[in-house]
């Protein structure tokens, strides 16, 4: 039997069709979502990797990494579709911010690559 999902009229069957519900007392809840946090994966991804015996590595400055480079990706995004609608002329100002976004951003990840 499949689950199926159906999004904007298409039909997606599930790769995983067998839920799991468990029950954690108020500190088994607090350490989980301790543990969860510090990683990339939601909850789900990490208890399956926990269940199954799979390495779940923790790199520190990961997740922020992750949040600045979708927001330099959003501004991108932003700024890419004024200029094509006509709205925004490029002009060295602008990419000046953008070439300083990513800089930094660039030397975060270096930073965070020497700790792994």
């Amino acid at each position: 039997m499949f689950s199926l999902k159906t999004i904007n009229t298409q039909v997606m069957v599930r790769k995983r069709n067998y839920p799991v519900t468990t029950w954690l007392d108020e500190k088994e809840m607090i350490l989980l979502k301790d543990k969860v946090s510090k990683t990339y994966v939601c909850r789900s991804d990490y208890i399956r990797k926990c269940s199954l015996g799979k390495d779940i590595t923790v790199v520190p400055g990961v997740r922020e990494l992750i949040i600045e480079f979708k927001r330099i990706g959003s501004n991108l995004d932003k700024i890419t579709h004024s200029i094509n609608c006509g709205t925004l002329t490029v002009v060295g100002d602008n990419l000046k911010s953008i070439k300083e976004d990513l800089k930094t951003a660039w030397s975060k990840l270096a930073v965070v690559i020497k700790k792994i």
